[in-house]
């Protein structure tokens, strides 16, 4: 069985469990698991269509593995934009990143085409819920994610 990760709605009690991609992205699934808990405030994707993230500045650069343009619903990725590739980016930014619909591709502050690290999937249990309410931070603002270690 792989090691899994929780990613939980707070207010709302809504959650998702999702299975760590170990063999595909063993470095970024480290540097995350280290990590855990991490919790932060929801940012829907502005230019990424159906993606809602939370900031993780602090994490460690990954290295380039297993990684997406265009994510399908249930992928949990890390994406991390080193500082000073755009004038409106001065400092390092990251994120932990999923997507709740089809249509996704990911995209850079620019508008421009980027990729994520895709390291875990969540599981279909419970979906439905996590999503409507993921569709929400876009219609009616943030909501706190808290992201721990599962089994």
């Amino acid at each position: 069985m792989p090691r899994t990760i929780i990613l939980r709605f707070v207010e709302d009690d809504v959650s998702v469990t999702a299975d760590l991609l170990e063999e595909r992205a063993p470095e970024t699934c480290r540097i995350v698991w280290e990590s855990l808990p991490l919790e932060g405030r929801t940012v829907h994707g502005m230019y990424s269509g159906p993606e809602v993230f939370i900031r993780a500045d602090h994490l460690e650069p990954a290295p380039p593995e297993n990684q997406m343009h265009r994510p399908l619903p249930g992928d949990v990725g890390y994406w991390r934009q080193e500082a000073g590739l755009y004038a409106a980016s001065p400092g390092a930014a990251c994120e932990v990143v999923f997507i709740y619909a089809r249509g996704a591709a990911i995209m850079g502050a620019d508008g421009q085409p980027t990729w994520v690290n895709l390291f875990a999937q969540i599981r279909p249990e419970g979906t439905e819920a996590f999503y409507a309410t993921s569709r929400k931070v876009r219609l009616e603002g943030p909501r706190t994610l808290r992201i721990e270690r599962g089994a």
